[in-house]
């Protein structure tokens, strides 16, 4: 079973229901996905489950919200002063650990799922916690380097790229084995190319300890 570990100290029931079913869903999915099995791996009876969520959707939904909830922290505390390249450096190292902590969790909170469940709407808050984390991050980049008119923008872009080489390299297709070089290298590129001819790219264009 794929590890899953909570961002913060379990301390309730419904927090290791959650634990629990996320390892289940990783290993099954969603249609896979049984609520008597969650029970089996809890060691608990069938209708506890029911207790703390609806249905196995509502399951997904918290589990999703967790771990979207877990990146925003990661990325606030990643926010600090510095030239424009440690910025850099340090969100993309921060995204990179988180993605390569758990794959399981990270993939999970990116799973596709009914639109409306109880707790899609603490996804989506979650959801806009990132966004906000990334948007201060590109606030913080044009205190020091490029201007941008529209941090928001910039951030989700931001995002998407950072996502897309974070699944490819956990799915084994990216020949270049350091993630936080890859995404540095990325991360970098869109920076500069939001800037135009203003930023001059560093010379090697990875954070320090990182492989070129």
């Amino acid at each position: 079973m794929p590890s899953i570990v909570a961002c913060a100290k379990t301390t309730t029931p419904r927090d290791r229901v959650r634990d629990v079913a996320a390892g289940l869903f990783a290993d099954r999915g969603l249609d896979g996905f049984k609520m008597r099995d969650l029970a089996q791996r809890l060691g608990v009876s069938v209708m506890t489950p029911y207790r703390y969520f609806e249905n196995k959707e509502a399951i997904l939904a918290c589990v999703r919200a967790h771990g979207f909830a877990c990146l925003a922290d990661a990325l606030d505390q990643a926010r600090d002063g510095g030239t424009l390249e440690e910025r850099v450096a340090r969100l993309v190292t921060a995204y990179g650990a988180f993605a390569t902590a758990e794959p399981a969790r990270y993939r999970l909170m990116f799973t596709l799922a009914p639109a409306r469940v109880p707790g899609v709407a603490e996804v989506r808050r979650q959801e806009r916690r990132v966004e906000d984390a990334f948007a201060a991050h590109v606030a913080g980049f044009a205190a020091v380097g490029p201007t941008c008119a529209d941090p928001v923008i910039l951030g989700r872009l931001l995002w998407s790229t950072l996502h897309g080489v974070a699944v490819l390299h956990l799915g084994g297709q990216l020949p270049q084995a350091d993630l936080t070089g890859a995404l540095y290298q990325a991360a970098w590129a869109l920076v500069t190319a939001w800037a135009g001819p203003a930023v001059i790219e560093p010379a090697g264009a990875t954070p320090a300890g990182t492989a070129a």
